[in-house]
């Protein structure tokens, strides 16, 4: 061998030693793992959280075994994932602020679910067509909730002072808001589906043409995806594959609404019309818009929900890896800058 092959061969062998090492294969994040996995699940019947009645199906194919874990209210599947009691589930685009602000720092959220899902409703033939006329009407809200956050936010940007509206603290589930507007207490609830849908489908209730899902501050967002960060530490690759059965479960339902509310209507126990109708505004989305949640953070302080500003934090909470990688794509095409 001439010295000047010598050189060639070592150069190319540096070149090649110094190169970045290709991302995993889609097909090495498809295979199961080598033993199994426990993973509890926690669950709400939520309309836009109904797709993840899917995802023991789609995760035992990697030798996971979830168990699902059901809850009232998404504080109470905080509470839970934060203290290791459940392993995964998703929540209120709020929720890791509102324990961040309380001193856990053991939840990460992984993919976002989507827009929509919160609504405001009037009664049939009585629609509020601009903010401004918002002043005029009695708002019932449940203050905490991303619905209220989103109206809260709504009312700053459209110029409107929230302390001085009529607004009338609704305690209680969704029902309660229906009476209310049912029986003219209120005129306007700002609450979430299925509720919208059942005043719809019966006939007496409508959408106003104002819309709190087009908030700047807060945005559309639902919910979010998350683990808890010991679990994550300990399970990676576990972890990984629940976010690629999780990002299949989207698909699955975003390309069969009939199966979708079906599952939501079997699930909630409600005529499939209403399911449908719950369904229809809301668009299935994994990624995770981390300058929004951000402001949500922000929001949150400066309106007293919180006793401490977090949004300077809140990103260590918030991990893109796994979705980049059962995606393809950049963290930044997943939101990290929006």
């Amino acid at each position: 061998m001439t010295t000047r092959t010598r050189v060639t061969v070592r150069c190319l062998l540096a070149a090649a030693l110094a190169a970045p090492l290709p991302a995993l294969a889609q097909s090495d994040l498809r295979a199961p793992l080598p033993a199994p996995v426990s993973v509890k699940q926690g669950m709400l019947n939520v309309p836009a959280l109904s797709p993840l009645w899917l995802l023991p199906e789609e995760a035992a194919k990697y030798n996971i075994k979830i168990e699902m874990v059901m809850f009232q209210r998404f504080a109470d599947a905080r509470t839970a994932l934060a203290s290791g009691d459940i392993q995964l589930t998703a929540f209120g685009p709020q929720d890791i602020s509102l324990a961040v602000a309380g001193g856990a720092k053991s939840l990460v959220g992984v993919a976002g679910v989507g827009s929509g899902n919160d609504c405001l409703l009037v009664r049939k033939g009585e629609d509020i067509k601009d903010w401004r006329t918002v002043a005029d009407r009695r708002i019932g809200v449940g203050a905490g909730s991303i619905s209220w956050l989103k109206f809260a936010a709504s009312v700053k940007e459209n110029g409107l002072n929230y302390g001085g509206l009529k607004i009338v603290n609704i305690v209680g589930g969704g029902a309660n808001y229906l009476k209310a507007v049912r029986g003219k207490e209120i005129d306007m609830a700002v609450v979430w589906q299925p509720f919208c849908a059942q005043a719809i489908v019966e006939g007496w209730g409508a959408y106003p043409t104002i819309d709190h899902n087009r908030s700047e501050t807060v945005g559309g967002l639902i919910s979010v995806l998350a683990v808890n960060r010991d679990f994550m530490e300990k399970n990676r690759d576990a972890v990984q594959r629940l976010v690629v059965a999780y990002t299949d479960v989207l698909k699955i339902a975003r390309g069969d609404p009939k199966r979708w509310a079906k599952i939501y209507a079997e699930k909630a126990g409600l005529p499939e019309p209403v399911a449908a109708e719950s369904i229809r505004i809301t668009q299935l989305d994994p990624t995770l818009p981390l300058e929004s949640i951000k402001r949500i953070s922000k929001f949150l302080s400066d309106n007293g929900v919180i006793t401490r500003d977090v949004s300077g934090e809140i990103a260590q909470h918030y991990s893109y890896d796994f979705l980049s990688k059962a995606t393809g794509q950049s963290a930044e095409a997943l939101g990290l800058k929006k």
